[in-house]
């Protein structure tokens, strides 16, 4: 892993020393993923927040239609069905209606010919049930994920406040965007309202220190969607690979050579550091 700017290294002792201490804030906020501040699309693909930078980005698409796809580390499913699918099939080895092929990773293992989780066709017996009894676990899982409620967020207190200040003037809010609007939904209540993922859904160069080699879709070896952060001070794990549970490590990791998000490092430290003098 790339290592963290020493500047950033002595925002963070400062923060664990004292929480009172102006350094602590953005940590602060970071746990607490509370909506914050909007960022405007600007024409062109581009996105410009206070600071005045402009960034790029890159939508992953579906070879089929070209339609917007969202789900995924690199954005490459176009449904949260697709996404329940894939996840079943390569994350947990059952082979379903969409990939019912089995992943091989045991030389010799005796695969089943037939897709593990599919439609109940027949239910004891019978050929009627309700809807969730004759889908399949995937269906099943998609919806479950479609009708969660959205993490719930910590008490917003002053110091969440200043840092959620700092995480817009330094330039994180222009991928991790505060807030959104649905489109429309055939499920109650969710039809053109605002929620707050922190994210753009939108593809970014991360970098070699993030690059995991895969392509998929339009996404190349070091573009990752930008990660949601609404929940993200209940998480255990952070990064596509799970390789770290220090949020500092997580901010550090998004800079190496190549990334997008070296720009808004750099600003962090000089925004930090013009903090401590004011202090």
């Amino acid at each position: 892993m790339q290592s963290c700017p020493a500047g950033l290294q002595y925002a963070a002792r400062e923060s664990q020393r004292d929480l009172s201490h102006p350094y602590a804030d953005v940590w602060t906020w970071a746990c607490r993923s509370h909506a914050g501040f909007r960022t405007a699309v600007q024409p062109g693909g581009k996105r410009e927040g206070k600071s005045g930078a402009r960034h790029p980005r890159h939508l992953n698409r579906s070879g089929n239609d070209g339609t917007v796809t969202r789900f995924g580390w690199k954005a490459q499913n176009k449904s949260l069905v697709m996404f329940a699918g894939e996840a079943y099939n390569v994350e947990q080895g059952v082979s379903n209606e969409l990939f019912p092929k089995e992943r091989s990773a045991v030389p010799g293992c005796i695969f089943n010919g037939s897709a593990e989780d599919a439609t109940n066709l027949l239910l004891n017996g019978g050929s009627t049930g309700t809807a969730n009894e004759m889908s399949s676990d995937m269906i099943n899982f998609a919806l479950f994920m479609r009708l969660s409620a959205p993490p719930a967020p910590a008490p917003f207190t002053s110091s969440a406040q200043n840092g959620a200040k700092l995480f817009n003037t330094v330039g994180c809010a222009l991928c991790h965007t505060p807030t959104l609007t649905t489109g429309p939904s055939r499920f109650t209540g969710m039809s053109n309202v605002s929620y707050n993922p922190y994210s753009d859904f939108a593809l970014h160069h991360m970098g070699t220190g993030l690059a995991d080699g895969i392509v998929q879709g339009g996404a190349g070896s070091d573009q990752f969607r930008t990660a949601p952060l609404w929940g993200v001070g209940q998480r255990l794990s952070f990064i596509h690979d799970g390789r770290t549970s220090d949020l500092l490590a997580t901010i550090c990791a998004h800079s190496s050579n190549g990334s997008e998000a070296n720009a808004v490092i750099n600003r962090s430290i000089r925004s930090v550091q013009v903090r401590y003098k004011m202090s």
